[in-house]
């Protein structure tokens, strides 16, 4: 049944082809399937897929390009470090590919889609690992790339996802980044540069309502955000890039019953994956105590404070997590005081 609805979400993407794209209609066809199975989490399906991609079009290294985006995908989801390596190899590999056909073929829109969105994809692991100067300069140089896309043809709308959300986020960060000569603040024209990508992209237009809904939650706008999030569910019901969105939103807008019924939702998910290293689960369960003392079920609340303060989790995941177990701590004690004076 599952594999039913993902060929039809693949079936409907394929209509929303608006730039011509290089690749033969398999291998759209294919990177289609294989974004609807990321959007899904369902990374395995979403690897093989991409596989085949790789043996469809080996001179254009988009199956690898793919490949490392569902790595970097599985890692942000997972909350994990676990295929860095893997996804370090990709990447720079499908970086030096492309700038080899680049000499032969400068004119090409796609390759220099393909060669930014790897540097940029590069500059979003790097950041989040730490290394926030070297992300900004990776994503600067993906974002150069993607302006020449987009100079040579201006209908690839799928460059414009990448562009926008650098425009919006560094113009965000503006007043801290100041002192580095290429940040502005351009948030305005991102945001435009966003929804565009929503209305027209060949590919990318999942991942940029992602996008889209998480500036509209970063903008207080929960509202609009949960709107974006709901229609995200609606073509995939079980994807939690979509799920963790929508739970914040209802968190922020004091929705307590939605709340608890969207974070149970994941909490079941994250539990049903082979690789649970702990980190989301507790995120979950944190948020579930909340909820609850919100809605007054002190025994909920309990239940997953006593979840969180039992679990045995690795060290280092663990040392990411004190705020949640010092609100788990709190909310127990909570529970505990609330549940003794009803005896």
């Amino acid at each position: 049944m599952k594999r039913k609805i993902l060929i039809l979400l693949a079936l409907t993407c394929f209509y929303r082809t608006w730039a011509q794209s290089p690749f033969s209609s398999q291998a759209d066809s294919l990177i289609q399937l294989g974004i609807c199975q990321t959007m899904m989490t369902d990374f395995d399906s979403a690897l093989a897929t991409f596989k085949h991609v790789e043996k469809e079009s080996p001179e254009r290294m988009i199956g690898e390009f793919y490949q490392a985006a569902t790595l970097q995908s599985m890692m942000m989801d997972y909350e994990t470090d676990h295929w860095e390596d893997r996804f370090y190899a990709l990447i720079n590999e499908v970086i030096a590919t492309c700038d080899t056909l680049l000499q032969a073929a400068p004119e090409d829109p796609w390759i220099y889609f393909y060669l930014g969105s790897a540097h940029s994809y590069l500059g979003l692991y790097q950041a989040k690992s730490g290394e926030l100067v070297t992300g900004i300069r990776s994503a600067y140089k993906g974002i150069y790339y993607l302006r020449e896309a987009v100079d040579k043809d201006s209908t690839l709308y799928d460059a414009y996802l990448g562009i926008g959300a650098y425009k919006y986020w560094s113009g965000k960060y503006y007043q801290y980044l100041r002192w580095l000569p290429f940040i502005r603040d351009e948030r305005k024209q991102g945001i435009d540069m966003v929804r565009a990508c929503v209305k027209n992209a060949t590919f990318s237009n999942w991942v940029a309502l992602n996008n889209l809904a998480w500036i509209e939650y970063d903008r207080g706008r929960y509202e609009e955000s949960n709107r974006l999030f709901q229609k995200g569910l609606e073509a995939f019901p079980e994807s939690r890039f979509f799920l963790w969105g929508a739970a914040s939103c209802y968190f922020k807008m004091k929705d307590w019953q939605e709340c608890a019924i969207q974070y149970e939702k994941l909490l079941a998910s994250v539990r049903a994956e082979a690789f649970n290293n702990g980190y989301n689960e507790i995120e979950c369960r944190v948020k579930l105590a909340k909820t609850y003392a919100e809605l007054g079920e002190y025994e909920r609340v309990q239940l997953h404070c006593d979840s969180v303060l039992s679990r045995d989790i690795d060290e280092s995941v663990r040392k990411r997590l004190d705020d949640q177990y010092k609100d788990a701590s709190k909310y127990k004690k909570l529970a505990h005081e609330k549940l003794g004076h009803e005896k």
